[in-house]
């Protein structure tokens, strides 16, 4: 299993049209990316945000990039700070 962790900032007065938004157009254009496993997405403070999405492999979550920066590129007008990733291979799950 491969893990993506990305933190960003958001507009906080536009949550509720943010999480409408990524609800409504999110989902499906997520489901169809190839081993793409999970996405979980955390409010981790006032405008702060962080999304840990896990990957069958690091070779997927390098081919969906363009995907995914595409896919969430639709929510960039609520975005107040470009992204930051972190990830790597696991190496312990529960």
């Amino acid at each position: 299993m491969y893990v993506r962790v990305t933190t960003y900032g958001f507009d906080e007065s536009r949550f509720d049209e943010f999480m409408v938004k990524a609800d409504s157009t999110l989902r499906d254009d997520l489901k169809a990316v190839a081993g793409l496993e999970s996405v979980h997405s955390c409010r981790i403070g006032e405008g702060q945000g962080m999304i840990v999405a896990t990957y069958d492999s690091e070779a997927s979550a390098v081919a969906a990039q363009p995907r995914i920066q595409a896919i969430f590129g639709e929510m960039a007008e609520f975005m107040t700070s470009p992204p930051e990733v972190k990830e790597g291979n696991a190496v312990w799950t529960m």
